[in-house]
Order: C-alpha cells, then sequence, then structure tokens
C-alpha cells in the first residue's frame, strides 16, 4: 500500500509537468499539418509526431487515473447494469477478432455501494486485458459472469478467456503498477494496478486464476480468470432493469 500511495504521488507529478508540453507539441503538429499535404514525406512525419504525442496524452492520462484512485463517489448499484454497459461499449472490438462473448449474469442479487465510473473502469480494463490474450488466437471465447456469494456477503463477478494465459513465474507480479508483457506502445502496465485499488477502495479485492479450474468439473482449463469480489450491502434480490 505504501509503494503503490508514493508512485500515485510520483506519478501525478510526472503527469501534470508533461501534460502541458504535450499539449503545445499536438497543437504544433496539428497546426502544420493543414500546411502539408498526408502523402508528402512532412505531411507523413507529422502524422507519427501526432499519433505519437497521443500515445504520449493516453500514458500520462493512466498516470492521472492511477494517482486518483481515493476519490470516488458513492451511489447503490446494480451490478448487472454497469456490465451490461461494459459488454456494449466492447462487443463491436470483440466480434472483429471473432471473439464471442457469453453472459451468465444473475438476475437476482443484492446492491453494491460503489463509483459506477470506477467500476465500469475495471471492468473495461479486463474485458481489454482479456481480448489482447486472445487476439493472436484469430478466435475465442469472453465468459462474463456473476454471483452471490452467502457465506462471504459478497457479490463476485468473474472476467474468464480462453487464451493463452499468465505464465506462473509473472503471475505475482501482473498487479504491480507499470509492470506489463505487451510491446512498447501497446500498454502503460497501470491498468491493472489502477483496476487493483479502485477495486481495494471498495472494500473489495481481486482473485485471479491461470490456468481455470471449472466449478463444475473440477478440472483445469487454458486461460485466465479474474473473479472481482465486492461487499453486498443488503440482501434483499432486485431484478435486472429491461
Amino acid at each position: 500500500s505504501e509503494k503503490m500511495a508514493s508512485i500515485g504521488q510520483m506519478a501525478a507529478g510526472v503527469a501534470h509537468e508533461i501534460n502541458t508540453p504535450l499539449g503545445v507539441i499536438l497543437g504544433y503538429a496539428q497546426l502544420m499539418m493543414d500546411d502539408f499535404s498526408p502523402a508528402s514525406e512532412q505531411g507523413e512525419n507529422l502524422a507519427i509526431i501526432e499519433r505519437q504525442t497521443k500515445s504520449c496524452r493516453k500514458i500520462v492520462a493512466d498516470l492521472l487515473k492511477f494517482s486518483r484512485q481515493s476519490d470516488s463517489a458513492q451511489e447503490n448499484i446494480n451490478i448487472n447494469e454497469i456490465l451490461q454497459d461494459v459488454i456494449a461499449i466492447t462487443q463491436h472490438s470483440l466480434h472483429i477478432d471473432h471473439i464471442e462473448v457469453e453472459q451468465n449474469l444473475s438476475s437476482d442479487l443484492p446492491l453494491i455501494v460503489g463509483d459506477t465510473e470506477r467500476l465500469r473502469q475495471v471492468f473495461v480494463n479486463l474485458i481489454n486485458n482479456a481480448h489482447h490474450a486472445m487476439k493472436k488466437q484469430g478466435s475465442g471465447l469472453l465468459t462474463l459472469s456473476n454471483r452471490f456469494d452467502p457465506e462471504d456477503q459478497e457479490v463476485v463477478i468473474t472476467v474468464q478467456d480462453n487464451g493463452h494465459g499468465i505464465p506462473n513465474k509473472i503471475l505475482a507480479r501482473i498487479f504491480d503498477p507499470f509492470f506489463t508483457t505487451k510491446s512498447v506502445g501497446q500498454g502503460t502496465g497501470l491498468g491493472l494496478s489502477v483496476s487493483y485499488g479502485i477495486i481495494q477502495n471498495h472494500g473489495g479485492r481481486i482473485e485471479v486464476e491461470s490456468p481455470v479450474l471449472a466449478r463444475a468439473s473440477q478440472e483445469t482449463i487454458d486461460g485466465t480468470a479474474f473473479h472481482v469480489r465486492l461487499p453486498a450491502v443488503q440482501v434483499e434480490t432486485i431484478s435486472v432493469r429491461e
């Protein structure tokens, strides 16, 4: 926790200092693009500057998200509404890569208390990671499910893929800030750290399985499953809004 807090403070300071000059570089590059044909050498070079500057700004945005984990609005939430929103956001890009989406969402779940936007950010990130794990296969299956755990009084949401899995030697490091196995430009290594912090601030936890133990057959299957556990605020059941 102390490590996360200190890196968060450093990240916020660095992000603020970098953001202004990046904005100036991007603005001037876009201004100069009006003076050259996109097919010219100058136009192509400026397009590269624009693209890479936007990539830097994405990193800065991730740093700021990482440093602001403690700021959170609180409201009663039906988790199914968030999950359905997330599927609507991500489904098109998943289908482009021939990844099927299977939803096993319980219609009878207790409410949780939290920040809708931040929880949406967590599940978009988990689905994007699953997408990346299956993309090179040319196809895949993403399973999104949830249930109520009466023993721990928690709502459990699972995002599971049948991708290449996570090697055991790096499994313990996946939530470390800036740790990533993605190539340069593909990720900052902050997504899971941010997600971990958000869930922790909601009084919950994230567990990871790779390979995955199938609950029905008790057999291990290829892929990765992230289990997000969030405390329930009431045991009465609710129905998903139509």
